[in-house]
């Protein structure tokens, strides 16, 4: 039944909303602490003081329409602060969420009362056809909804919702009051609540001022667009906006995207440079979102220096995904960094954006946990805070395809993978790429700016200074740039195909449409260099003490163990402890230069290292000995030391002791030899480290050492090799002597295993028996005392 018969317990007017307060009696709905909570029951169809009063309760009501607000104005309807019915859209309305029904285009009301825990956009007039109707527009019905959320301020009143639908919007949302957008979540199916930015018929100016102007010292206005606005207002202000602040409003759980696409790939249609969220605001919250395809900025946040000030301090962004922009994914206070700081980032995919994937320009330093950035045309992440004193963190990050970070002033880097390039000076722990596992500290790097040409439909922004050379084109031909360094001569926007360079020292190439690209001023040959990052430390090796990688001439980093340095600790063959090892390395073969050993706990001052301990040079031999052990067996059937060769003067020592020896006490070494069977063959056209030892193709008696590499070789020592005829063939042989094989030079030794070469090692005689004090009387017994000493020293081969 519609109508029901009441009783009124005090005045009621015809058109009154009504509720219930038990016995079948009913009062006017008007008290505003009672309006959203308490539902309705129905609306007065006629006026009384009290006694009976009929009271429509469901259908059609009938008494009067509520007139057409504007063509197609559906949606819910509550009472105003009188109990009359007014739309939900209406400033009137004081009972959201709490509805006595709904109305049509026309202003036709339908009773259906009922009460909801948030306020849907639909409610407001909302349709969301937006991806299939252009003309469509939900803008006012979903800013309607966000105004009476923050005008009530309550509770179940601060949360908009939008159904599953694409809502298409003409203007900027502005939100604030500590208001909830929400959608019902970001799944890749129809059932996501997506908000359309339509910048081809809308117009996005938000209209505010963020700078102070250099002239006159007055605002200078900066044209703000966006899709969505967060836009807070500074504390102890005389006058505060209509909408209040915007501090601590959250968006989640929906999609936002621009139509038709302004990002990457480029769009056809040049929209105003445009965000997709523009955060001014304290304690915002961005979470589980995706921004995709504006031509600005997915996400900015900036503060502001005019009154009212607006500080962008403690926001957290969460969850989201910021793909497909035209310039940064993120974007954290270029245009107003003095109060853009402390910010959580945690879990956001920023990729594919037509420049950087987080641009963290923040003066007080943000916190990023567990983000990832690919294939951004300019740099997954670039941080470049110098001018700062405090720092931002990026813990367990990961960046890939191609795309460098940038890391300069106080940062932290902590776990993760990322490409950093060659000038990024920061704190680091755990294997990130920009050497080989820095767990301790980089220290440091010298510099390089340049980085690699990248022609990317659309264009992407530079930088004025920003440096470039030429990489390898998607067509595998070279650049025409590659080996020459360009510098821009303006900030601009590059074309869509690389520019047809001109390699002359000092010229010009034009990049772009001639007023709004880059000039780019060639500064002649992009000489290759030798760059290196030091890094100290290592969590993925706990022997590596320090390692010194090489970079190349594009300001990236060469592959872990390639062209690297290292100081490393060395376990040894059994029984040695604590030997440390310098080492140069290249793809992936070890070239030993320098070690020394030290027992237990490494060296200690004035210590005599064992087993293997150099005095003199290395390389050379001059005035160079080794002290060397054994620990079974003699120099001529085990190694001894780290590499097979001896050079005269080298003492091998006998390790057991006098109870298990069997033997001398040692050898000396009398010249220049090594062990054949431990020497490899020699090949042609094969990288040798420093120290090998190799045999000839044809025997001849003797062995070969590398000591160095020539003079003006390889910069790479991975590319010194030996040449195509064995060097030693039908050519008179001089031990000691050097042979230039192609880039290696060989030292001549005797081959040990050549019994007529053994003579090269002596052994040394043992000990003479003990000998007493003479106690001779007479000289013929002095004389048989001093015999039967020199007959006990030839005994131990002291004496000829």
């Amino acid at each position: 039944m519609d109508i029901e018969i009441m009783k009124a317990a005090q005045r009621i007017t015809a058109g009154q909303a009504v509720r219930t307060t038990g016995s079948r009696t009913v009062t006017p709905a008007i008290k505003t602490e009672e309006l959203h909570t308490s539902p309705f029951f129905g609306v007065a169809l006629e006026t009384v003081n009290q006694g009976n009063v009929k009271v429509q309760i469901s259908g059609v009501f009938t008494l009067r329409s509520l007139g057409p607000d504007k063509p197609g104005a559906v949606g819910a309807v509550g009472i105003d602060s009188s109990g009359q019915l007014v739309r939900a859209a209406s400033d009137k309305c004081v009972s959201a969420p709490n509805w006595i029904g709904d109305c049509d285009d026309s202003g036709t009301v339908t009773i259906r009362p009922r009460r909801d825990t948030r306020l849907s956009v639909l409610d407001f007039g909302a349709v969301g056809n937006g991806k299939t109707d252009e003309e469509a527009d939900d803008t006012d019905a979903i800013q309607s909804a966000l105004d009476c959320a923050m005008r009530f301020d309550t509770t179940d009143g601060s949360v908009v919702y939008l159904p599953p639908g694409d809502y298409r919007i003409k203007k900027p949302l502005r939100i604030s009051n500590g208001c909830i957008l929400e959608g019902a979540g970001l799944a890749y199916h129809d059932e996501t609540s997506r908000i359309l930015a339509d910048v081809k018929s809308g117009n996005f100016n938000l209209s505010v001022s963020t700078k102070i102007g250099e002239v006159g010292g007055g605002p200078a206005r900066e044209t703000v667009y966006c899709a969505i606005a967060l836009v807070g207002y500074g504390t102890g202000l005389a006058m505060r906006p209509p909408r209040g602040r915007a501090d601590y409003t959250v968006l989640r759980q929906l999609a936002l995207h621009s139509i038709p696409a302004q990002g990457m790939p480029a769009a056809t249609l040049q929209a105003p440079q445009m965000d997709g969220i523009r955060v001014m605001a304290t304690g915002a919250c961005i979470e589980r979102m995706s921004v995709v395809s504006f031509r600005r900025n997915g996400i900015e946040i900036s503060s502001s220096e005019v009154a009212p000030v607006v500080n962008a301090s403690l926001v957290q962004i969460r969850d989201c995904r910021l793909t497909s922009n035209g310039q940064n994914g993120l974007d954290i206070g270029s245009l107003g960094n003095d109060n853009a700081s402390t910010i959580l980032v945690t879990n956001v995919d920023a990729s594919s954006n037509g420049r950087d994937g987080i641009c963290d320009n923040s003066r007080f330093g943000c916190t990023f946990v567990s983000c990832h950035t690919a294939a951004n045309k300019h740099r997954n992440i670039s941080c470049e805070r110098p001018s700062s004193s405090t720092y931002s963190v990026y813990l367990g990050c990961y960046a890939e395809i191609d795309a460098p970070a940038v890391f300069k002033g106080p940062i932290a880097v902590v776990g993760g993978d990322m490409d950093i390039t060659p000038d990024s000076t920061y704190w680091g722990f755990g294997p990130v790429r920009g050497g080989h596992g820095p767990s301790a500290l980089k220290v440091l790097n010298n510099f390089s700016k340049v980085q690699l040409y990248r022609a990317v439909s659309g264009g992407i922004d530079i930088d004025k200074g920003e440096q470039k050379t030429g990489g390898i084109l998607d067509n595998g031909i070279p650049s025409k740039a590659q080996g020459y360094l360009y510098e821009a001569q303006n900030s601009g926007r590059t074309g869509g195909v690389e520019p047809d360079w001109n390699t002359t020292k000092g010229s010009l190439t034009q990049d772009g449409t001639p007023n709004g690209g880059v000039k780019w001023l060639c500064l002649g040959k992009l000489e290759p260099k030798i760059v290196t990052s030091n890094i100290l430390g290592s969590n993925v090796d706990s022997t590596i003490i320090q390692d010194i990688q090489s970079v190349t001439m594009d300001g990236k980093l060469q592959p872990a163990g390639d062209s690297l340095f290292r100081t490393q600790v060395q376990t040894g063959p059994p029984g040695i402890k604590g030997r440390v090892e310098a080492s140069l390395l290249s793809h992936g073969f070890p070239f030993h230069t320098y070690y020394q050993t030290a027992y237990e706990n490494g060296p200690l001052p004035g210590a005599l290292m064992l087993p293997e301990a150099w005095i003199g040079n290395y390389d050379t031999f001059k005035g160079e000995r080794r002290i060397c052990v054994v620990y079974s067996g003699t120099p001529f059937d085990a190694s001894v030391g780290s590499c097979n060769f001896y050079s005269p003067g080298d003492l091998i020592l006998n390790a057991l002791d006098n109870k298990t020896r069997r033997g001398p006490i040692g050898w000396a070494v009398r010249a220049a030899c090594g062990k054949g069977e431990l020497a490899s063959a020699w090949t042609r056209g094969k990288h040798y480290r420093i120290g090998e030892t190799v045999r000839p193709t044809h025997a001849n008696h003797f062995l070969y050492r590398l000591t160095a590499y020539i003079t003006d070789g390889p910069v790479d020592p991975g590319l010194n090799v030996s040449g195509e005829q064995d060097p030693w063939d039908n050519n008179p042989q001089s031990v000691g002597s050097l042979t230039t094989d192609n880039h290696l030079v060989w030292q001549t030794l005797y081959d040990l295993d050549d019994l007529a070469n053994q003579w090269c090692i002596e052994p040394l005689p043992q000990r003479a028996e003990k000998q007493t004090d003479s106690n001779a009387e007479d000289f013929r017994k002095l004389r048989e005392d001093f015999n039967a000493l020199l007959a006990k020293m030839r005994k131990a081969n002291l004496l000829e």
